[in-house]
C-alpha cells in the first residue's frame, strides 16, 4: 500500500511483528500531537496579542514551517525516526500555528476562529464519510489528490522563489480575485482530502501488522494535514474577507 500523504511512506506486509500498530494507538498519539501543537500554539498566540510582538510571531511561523517541514521529510525517508521527532514535530507545528494566526488576526479579525471551526467541523463530516465508506481512498481517488497536492506545493514554492529572489508574486491566483479564491477554494479542498489517505493509511497499516512504533508516522501526517488544512482555511477566508 502506497501513502499518498507528502508526509507518508510506504507500507509493506509486515510478517514476525511482536507487538503490531493498531488504529485505538494511531489516533491517541495523533490526539497528543494535536494537544501539544495547539496548546503552544494558543500560548505563542496570546504573548504575541499581549505584547504586540509582531518579530516573534514571525520568526515562530518561519521557523516552525522550516522545522516541521525537515522532521516531516526526514520520517518520510526513515519511518523508524518517528518515535524520536514526533514531538518536535509537533512543537514546531505549534509555533508556526500561534506566529501564523497571530499574523491573520491581526489582518483579518475573527479568520483564525473561523478557520479553525471549518477545519473541525471537515475533519468530523471527512471521518463519517469515511466510516461510512461514502468515500474510499481508491488507487483513481489517490492519484488525483497525490497529483493536485504535488502540483500546489510547486506553485508555493514558485511564489516563494519569485517573494525572496524577485520581490513579486505570481500573477492573479495569489491575489483577492475569482481566480486567486478559486486557488485558494481548490487547495482547501485537496488539503481536506488528504484526510482520506491519512484514514486509509492508518487502516491499511494496521490491517498489514505493521510495526508498534509505525503510530508515530501515522500520527505526524494527521498532524500536518490538519495544520495545512487550517492555514488553507485562513488563506480563503482573509481573500474572501479582502
Amino acid at each position: 500500500m502506497q501513502s499518498d500523504n507528502p508526509i507518508l511512506t510506504r507500507v509493506e506486509t509486515y510478517s514476525n511483528v511482536a507487538e503490531p500498530m493498531t488504529i485505538q494507538g494511531a489516533i491517541q498519539k495523533s490526539v497528543l500531537l494535536t494537544v501539544i501543537a495547539a496548546a503552544l500554539g494558543i500560548a505563542l498566540f496570546l504573548y504575541c496579542a499581549m505584547t504586540a510582538n509582531f518579530s516573534i510571531a514571525y520568526a515562530a511561523t518561519i521557523v516552525g514551517i522550516i522545522g516541521s517541514l525537515a522532521l516531516g521529510l526526514i520520517t518520510t525517508f526513515k519511518p523508524n525516526t518517528a518515535p524520536a521527532l514526533a514531538i518536535p514535530f509537533a512543537l514546531f507545528e505549534g509555533a508556526f500555528l500561534g506566529g501564523v494566526s497571530f499574523i491573520f488576526q491581526v489582518k483579518f479579525p475573527g479568520v483564525p476562529l473561523q478557520a479553525l471551526l471549518a477545519t473541525f467541523v471537515t475533519t468530523l463530516v471527512l471521518f463519517a464519510l469515511y466510516k461510512f465508506q461514502v468515500i474510499r481512498a481508491t488507487e483513481k481517488f489517490k492519484a488525483v489528490v497525490i497529483s493536485a497536492s504535488i502540483a500546489i506545493a510547486l506553485v508555493f514554492v514558485v511564489q516563494i522563489f519569485l517573494s525572496f529572489a524577485l520581490g513579486s508574486t505570481i500573477p492573479y491566483i495569489f491575489e483577492s480575485n475569482w481566480l486567486g479564491i478559486g486557488f485558494a477554494a481548490f487547495v482547501a479542498v485537496i488539503a481536506s482530502l488528504n484526510l482520506i489517505l491519512d484514514f486509509d493509511l492508518i487502516e491499511n497499516a494496521a490491517a498489514q501488522n505493521a510495526p508498534k512504533n509505525f503510530e508515530w508516522v501515522c500520527s505526524i501526517a494527521l498532524l500536518a494535514t490538519l495544520v495545512w488544512m487550517y492555514y488553507s482555511f485562513m488563506r480563503l477566508l482573509s481573500l474572501i474577507q479582502k
